[in-house]
C-alpha cells in the first residue's frame, strides 16, 4: 500500500471532462472530527476495522470492510472510530450530476462489494497515475469512470445473489399458481428454472416453508375450498378442476378442513347471507 496522504491530482482544471479527479486520501485510526463537507463528491471505502459515518441530516451507519459510500456535494459528515486500526481510502472528484446518475449507485448508503481488494487496486492505480508524467487528465477521468464502475457491478452481484433464492421461490410460486390443475413433477420445474430438482425443491423449502409438492397440494385444496362455493359442480368436478384423484382429494380435504368437501360446502352455504 502507499503512503498515507492526501494530495491534489493533476489535470483538476479540465472542466471540460465528465469527471475530474481532485484528490485521494487514505484516513487511518479517525477519531471523532467536527462536522465537514466537500463541494466534490466523494467515494469512501472502507478498508480494515469498522467506524460510524454520520450524514447531517441522515442516520449515522457504521461503514466496514467491503463496504464502500457514495456522497454528494456539500453532504456534512463525521467520522467515529470503533475499532482500533479503523482505515479508510477517500477518492473526491468532481463531475455533472447527470454524469454521476447514469451509474445508478446508491448514495449516502453502505454499498456492498464482493472484492473490496480489487477496489482497493484501482485507487491504488489511480495514485500512482498521478504521480506519473503519464497522469494526464483524460487519463485520470478513464479510470475514476473504472473505479465507479467496478463499485456499480459488484454491488449488483451482491444484490442480486441475495435476491436471487426469493425472486426463484416467487416465480415457482406463480408457475404453480397457473399450472396447479396439471399433473406436475420436480422435472418440469427443473427443466422450467434450470435448476436440479433437489436444489430447486431445497431453495424453495427455505424460502417458503413447503416443499414444492406441498404447495401444489395447498393451493389445490384452496382452490377446491373456493369452488365448492359454485353449487353447479359436483364434488368430483370439483377435484377434476383441481388435478386431483378423487379418493385423494376427499382424504386430503378432509385432513386440512377438517371436514369433507360435502360438510364443507353446507357450512359455506349456511354462512352466506340469504
Amino acid at each position: 500500500m502507499l503512503p498515507y496522504k492526501a494530495f491534489a491530482a493533476q489535470g483538476s482544471e479540465h472542466l471540460s471532462l465528465p469527471l475530474r479527479l481532485c484528490s485521494i486520501d487514505y484516513h487511518r485510526d479517525s477519531p471523532v472530527t467536527s462536522p465537514y463537507s466537500f463541494h466534490v463528491c466523494q467515494v469512501i471505502v472502507g478498508m480494515k476495522g469498522k467506524g460510524v459515518l454520520r450524514l447531517h441530516g441522515e442516520k449515522e451507519f457504521v461503514l466496514k470492510p467491503g463496504q464502500a459510500v457514495i456522497l454528494k456535494p456539500g453532504i456534512t459528515h463525521e467520522f467515529e472510530q470503533q475499532d482500533i486500526g479503523w482505515e479508510t481510502a477517500a477518492v473526491r472528484f468532481d463531475c455533472n450530476p447527470f454524469v454521476l446518475s447514469q451509474f445508478r449507485l446508491r448514495a449516502h448508503k453502505p454499498l456492498d462489494l464482493h472484492s473490496s481488494n480489487r477496489v482497493m487496486e484501482l485507487i491504488e492505480r489511480l495514485q500512482r497515475q498521478t504521480r506519473s508524467e503519464e497522469g494526464t487528465a483524460l487519463k485520470l477521468s478513464e479510470m475514476v469512470y473504472s473505479l465507479l464502475l467496478e463499485i456499480k457491478l459488484q454491488s449488483e452481484s451482491l444484490q442480486q445473489k441475495a435476491s436471487y433464492p426469493v425472486l426463484t421461490t416467487q416465480r415457482v410460486m406463480d408457475y404453480i399458481h397457473k399450472n396447479y390443475a396439471r399433473k406436475l413433477n420436480l422435472d418440469e420445474f427443473s427443466r422450467v428454472f434450470g435448476y436440479t430438482p433437489q436444489h430447486l425443491n431445497r431453495i424453495f423449502k427455505k424460502e417458503s416453508g413447503y416443499s414444492i409438492y406441498q404447495y401444489i397440494l395447498k393451493v389445490q385444496l384452496e382452490q377446491a375450498a373456493d369452488m365448492l362455493g359454485n353449487e353447479e359442480l359436483t364434488v368430483e368436478q370439483v377435484a377434476d378442476e383441481v388435478g386431483m384423484e378423487w379418493r385423494s382429494f376427499y382424504r386430503l380435504f378432509q385432513r386440512k378442513y377438517e371436514a369433507s368437501p360435502g360438510e364443507f360446502r353446507k357450512l359455506m352455504k349456511q354462512k352466506t347471507p340469504s
